[in-house]
């Protein structure tokens, strides 16, 4: 019997996290990501991860 093998786990960004498991608002959200990108926190992040941010904003006008 084979067994398959394990693929390993993608870990969740931060972005994806503050996406889908902080509650709140899209200004609410996006706020939080600013502060967290004015501290330095995204630093080497993928460029596709800061495409979230364009999100945020686009969703944030949309609650207005």
């Amino acid at each position: 019997m084979s067994r398959k093998r394990k693929e390993p786990k993608q870990r969740k960004s931060i972005a994806e996290a503050l996406l889908r498991d902080m509650q709140g608002t899209a200004s609410e959200k996006l706020a939080a990501f600013e502060k967290l990108r004015s501290r330095g926190e995204f630093e080497g992040m993928d460029w596709r991860e800061l495409k979230i941010e364009n999100m945020l904003r686009t969703f944030a006008v949309m609650e207005k």
